[in-house]
């Protein structure tokens, strides 16, 4: 398959996607969802859309050159998929950095413990 027919069928998926979650949306909400005040204004709406389909497009591309997914329903399977890839590939992330983070707080603090302890068993001694 060519890139660009990789490209095309990414797309399809993509919008099938989008597609599914504006009706959900419009059904959730009865009305545009950017209509409905404490929902997502029209603009940035747009901008996501553009960011989520691009998304769908280059990674369907990836896929279809890289032999990754084997035909026109793989490389479409990758464009609808795309969104929910990068969230659990981001989320992993995320989680892992926060974990990290926790980890080197954590540490000062325990070595702060230590030391009162050490404090307290130096008073406890002398006493």
């Amino acid at each position: 398959m060519s890139g660009w027919m990789a490209c095309v069928w990414g797309l399809l998926g993509a919008s099938a996607i989008e597609a599914h979650q504006l009706h959900s949306a419009i059904g959730r909400v009865k009305n545009l969802p950017w209509k409905v005040q404490g929902e997502l204004p029209l603009r940035p709406y747009l901008v996501a859309l553009v960011l989520r389909l691009a998304l769908g497009v280059g990674m369907a591309a990836a896929f279809g050159a890289s032999g990754q997914a084997g035909g026109p329903v793989g490389v479409m399977a990758v464009g609808i998929a795309a969104p929910k890839v990068l969230e659990q590939l981001a989320g992993g992330k995320l989680a892992e950095l926060e974990m990290l983070r926790a980890s080197q707080n954590a540490a000062p603090v325990v070595q702060q413990d230590l030391r009162a302890e050490r404090g307290r068993d130096a008073a406890g001694e002398s006493t």
